[in-house]
């Protein structure tokens, strides 16, 4: 197929004031091919109301409420059992896409199909949506100690199929980092050397609440984890570095 379907999994919660940008920047890709999953969280700021407002435009933007407060994982896992595209990807809902980036990212899926997941670079824009940096991800690497989530991320169905799923386990907003973990683990994935994503970086940003992994006490159960120790040569529970007899062991 040269044109599969692709969803992109958008989160909403109390976003108001991004939640219009963000999905103008769906409505305006070149790709055709794609439908908008937007799973709301019970936002009681407008975000619900304005979301439904920008899907009246176009059926390929489809709605969907949690009848209560799910979090992030949950909630991540809860859009992707609406979705049905063959190519999944994320976009947060207070960010932004480039008209190109879906249209690039699928290329890349359709030219290499022995790869699993694909990565682009992206931009940090400001609140009022102005770029202000430009951030170049590392390229393929073996070594998985520096890997983790990156935007503008999309992978095959195929590959989510072969892992867990999404760990909603998680307390934090960290199950897209411990997918791709998974992901890169057992398969192939490359990066896309194009800047196809806007990050936006507020006060908000979920990021900034996210426990580092040296201190976070969700580490037994975190995927992420467990990948990044095994290629870092580290303990993924103390969180220290493995004796030299006790790495090569670990491999």
């Amino acid at each position: 197929m040269t044109q599969p379907l692709v969803s992109i999994l958008m989160l909403t919660y109390n976003g108001v004031q991004f939640v219009k940008p963000a999905i103008d920047s769906v409505l305006k890709q070149t790709y055709p091919n794609w439908e908008l999953i937007v799973n709301d969280d019970g936002s009681t700021d407008g975000t619900w109301e304005l979301a439904q407002t920008l899907a009246s435009k176009d059926p390929r933007v489809k709605l969907h409420q949690n009848p209560q407060r799910l979090g992030i994982p949950k909630n991540r896992a809860a859009a992707y059992g609406h979705a049905t595209g063959e190519l999944i990807c994320h976009l947060d809902g207070d960010d932004m896409l480039y008209p190109y980036s879906v249209q690039t990212m699928v290329d890349a899926a359709v030219k290499n199909p022995k790869s699993a997941l694909f990565f682009s670079d992206h931009a940090w824009i400001d609140s009022a949506g102005n770029p202000f940096q430009y951030h170049a991800n590392k390229p393929t690497e073996s070594n998985l100690s520096n890997f983790g989530w990156r935007h503008f991320g999309m992978y095959r169905r195929t590959a989510y199929e072969s892992t867990t799923g999404y760990n909603t386990n998680l307390i934090s907003a960290c199950e897209d980092g411990d997918l791709f973990m998974q992901i890169a683990d057992k398969m192939l994935f490359m990066r896309v050397p194009e800047v196809l994503y806007k990050h936006r970086m507020h006060t908000n940003n979920t990021s900034n609440t996210n426990k580092k992994c040296g201190t976070c006490t969700e580490r037994p159960i975190c995927n992420f984890i467990k990948v990044w120790a095994k290629h870092a040569g580290y303990d993924p529970i103390t969180f220290t570095p493995l004796k030299k007899e006790e790495a090569v062991e670990e491999k």
